[in-house]
């Protein structure tokens, strides 16, 4: 296993308030390929930066609009693993990196978007690096690991005038289009409350919170870098239970489930309803299996906004919220299959989505996603107009860099959606509820709650990506 010279930062110091980076040699000299036969054309062309999992998934999407853009390059700090393959093997041709940085000291005049689908602790400082070189970015959900992260990123659209697209796909969908227009008609409007869940089995249900540390060191894979996998994060050896999916377990590397569903939650409520406000109060209750290193396995937050509106969030297996009079299950479009309150099962299976509360009392619910809105108990009841969707997330995003239409969940609209998420990770992970101002963006008498919205200290060799 390769060493690393390493001055981590415990979770106990880092919560006290001492800022520590790890000393990790940043590592270079990966194979490159040949440019010498690459040209450009009047598509846009994206950089992929991981090729495995959701980025697999974003790649076969782009790929669909290939009169739109063409890949031009490959990164992933795991290449040629097994879940990089397919990706790799559909485009044989392409060159390929082990690190963003090195692909853009190459090939950036050959690039005009990339794709950031990598783990949540990683996005910034890609789409830092690609923002500052002037190139449209598509990011994965969440935006950001921290708080600061994302205001930092909402700061960087505004300076440097690039086109950028949070992958949150169901906010180029019809329900993107019904909630808008419902909400300029006046029919959803005196929003008292909205209830969202989640209640489907996460990864770390398995540990039931009895984690007492981080995993021990395992033998890196032959394809792995790990230290640009860490990248600008607390370090932590590799470990299968921190790689593959399971990082989204972690504090230190991922955000949960409301960071993982809120996106496709919660998206048209809160720049709609909510019109990308952020809450006052930050409450929770209902904490199960709560752990200084893993996300719970049960809990409940409560959230009040400056308008008056609260939204409740419901994770974990058995911790479902109250259903509303009349309510039914509608059609996911696949992604759930379609049933109602009453189709002879004791207890069906509640599907991640919310219930809208509005003051005279009419409750509208859908799912996530791009599932459009249903009034509760009408089942035949016809809804009103609304504009259709045209094109999907990844279409909008191409289009909306070639100047064609504008993107759908720009920075300036994921940011503050995604800032509420870590201040939900706060409260996870502190175990209690905290006020919060709005304005100066602070909670109010809890350091302990600040430091986590700033997150840690940058590792050596990444501090740039954070200095104005």
């Amino acid at each position: 296993m390769r060493k690393h010279s390493t001055n981590g930062v415990s979770r106990r110091s880092f919560i006290g308030g001492i800022s520590a980076v790890g000393a990790a040699g940043l590592l270079h000299g990966c194979r490159l390929h040949d440019l010498s036969g690459y040209r450009a054309n009047s598509k846009v062309r994206l950089a992929v930066i991981g090729c495995g999992g959701q980025g697999a998934y974003d790649v076969c999407s782009f790929e669909r609009h290939s009169g739109l853009c063409e890949i031009v390059a490959l990164v992933d700090t795991d290449i040629g693993a097994a879940h990089t393959l397919e990706t790799l093997k559909k485009h044989p041709g392409v060159p390929r990196f082990q690190d963003f940085r090195q692909m853009f000291d190459r090939m950036a005049d050959g690039i005009d978007a990339v794709l950031v689908a990598i783990p949540d602790h990683t996005h910034y400082c890609a789409c830092i690096e690609a923002m500052r070189r002037g190139k449209a970015v598509y990011v994965e959900k969440p935006l950001a690991h921290s708080f600061r992260e994302c205001e930092l990123l909402m700061k960087a659209e505004r300076e440097t005038g690039v086109v950028c697209q949070m992958g949150n796909q169901g906010h180029s969908g019809d329900n993107y289009f019904q909630y808008r227009d419902y909400v300029a008609a006046g029919i959803l409007k005196d929003v008292t409350k909205v209830v969202a869940h989640m209640n489907m089995q996460r990864r770390w249900h398995k540990w039931g919170g009895k984690v007492s540390s981080y995993p021990k060191a395992e033998p890196l894979p032959a394809t792995l870098d790990w230290d640009k996998w860490v990248g600008a994060a607390l370090w932590h050896d590799f470990s299968k239970d921190l790689a593959y999916g399971e990082w989204r377990c972690w504090y230190d590397y991922g955000n949960g489930c409301m960071g993982d569903w809120g996106a496709h939650i919660l998206d048209c409520v809160h720049q709609f309803t909510l019109k990308g406000a952020l809450p006052t109060k930050v409450e929770i209750s209902g904490l199960k299996g709560a752990n200084p290193f893993v996300f719970p396995i049960e809990d409940t937050l409560k959230m009040t906004f400056p308008c008056g509106t609260v939204v409740e969030w419901y994770e974990g297996l058995d911790n479902k919220p109250p259903l509303p009079k009349g309510f039914r299950y509608a059609d996911n479009k696949g992604l759930f299959p379609a049933s109602t309150a009453n189709d002879g099962l004791v207890d069906p299976p509640l599907k991640p989505g919310k219930e809208i509360y509005l003051k005279d009392g009419t409750v509208w619910q859908g799912l996530s996603h791009s599932s459009t809105l249903v009034k509760c108990g009408a089942q035949d009841e016809p809804v009103p107009p609304y504009e259709r969707a045209k094109d999907d997330h990844w279409e909008n995003f191409l289009r909306a860099v070639r100047g064609e239409e504008e993107a759908h969940s720009p920075f300036r609209v994921a940011a503050p959606l995604s800032a509420i998420f870590c201040l939900g990770v706060a409260a996870q992970r502190l175990g209690r509820s905290f006020d919060f101002d709005p304005v100066a963006k602070r909670a109010i008498g809890d350091d302990e709650v600040n430091l986590l919205l700033d997150g840690p200290a940058p590792r050596k060799g990444w501090e740039g990506y954070y200095e104005a």
